[in-house]
């Protein structure tokens, strides 16, 4: 019986760990879009897959469905993947992210063609992808000084500054949440409808690192973001930013 703790530690550990969080998106007041991401965390490894797509307000302006997934090892991104549909603009990413650099292939279909842009980015420092990068701000909240997060999208370096600017409690779901107010600067230089725009606003449940509200700029207007559902281990941020302080 003395090793039935022990049993049970290794057994626990065998079984992934799982968030899923869920957003309806909001244009003005009307209800445009909804968006889920999922983070799995087993061992080492860490999944994050997200979708995002219009309801019927939003897709009477312009129809958008996306989805993609990102895998890290040890806290460092392996792969990602993200296929856009935003009306007529279809486009298909696919990233690996290597030791000496990041081999890449972006499909984009045109009036039934694929034109292809691919190649290998020779780079030293770690690159990260679009999932994963948001990830790790959320990781880094509260972060007054501030910080620089490089990502490698779309064939090339780009860049998010961020900064924790305040607090502030905000009611979500019917709920209070106290968090820190988080400012966004997405250096992007994308193509697209959805291609951002100016600063961005993140509120940061500071009892679970989620994050609840989100007021985010493209070049099409401004969407406000709400926490819609939370479901399974709510501490999965804190933990893995735990297991991050104690490695590093």
């Amino acid at each position: 019986m003395r090793y039935l703790p022990l049993l049970l530690l290794t057994f626990s550990l065998a079984f992934s760990k799982e968030l899923e969080t869920c957003y309806k998106i909001y244009f003005w007041f009307f209800p445009v879009a909804k968006s889920c991401v999922y983070y799995t965390v087993k061992e080492d490894k860490l999944k994050i897959k997200s979708w995002a797509k219009t309801v019927v307000m939003g897709s009477l302006v312009k129809r958008v469905n996306s989805w993609g997934e990102a895998t890290l090892t040890n806290l460092k991104p392996k792969s990602f993947s993200l296929f856009q549909r935003e009306g007529d603009y279809v486009r298909d990413h696919f990233y690996y992210f290597r030791d000496n650099g990041i081999s890449y292939r972006i499909v984009r279909y045109k009036r039934g063609k694929e034109e292809i842009k691919e190649g290998f980015f020779k780079v030293n420092s770690t690159l990260f992808d679009p999932f994963s990068a948001t990830f790790f701000v959320y990781l880094d909240t509260p972060n007054y000084k501030g910080g620089v997060i490089e990502v490698f999208y779309d064939g090339k370096v780009q860049r998010i500054k961020y900064k924790t600017v305040g607090e502030e409690e905000i009611e979500v779901l019917g709920k209070e949440f106290d968090t820190w107010k988080v400012l966004l600067i997405p250096q992007f230089d994308v193509k697209g409808v959805l291609k951002p725009k100016g600063n961005w606003y993140v509120w940061v449940d500071k009892d679970t690192n989620i994050p609840v509200k989100l007021k985010i700029r493209f070049t099409i207007g401004t969407a406000y973001v709400y926490l819609d559902k939370v479901k399974g281990d709510k501490k999965l941020f804190l933990e893995v930013k735990n297991e991050q302080a104690r490695v590093f």
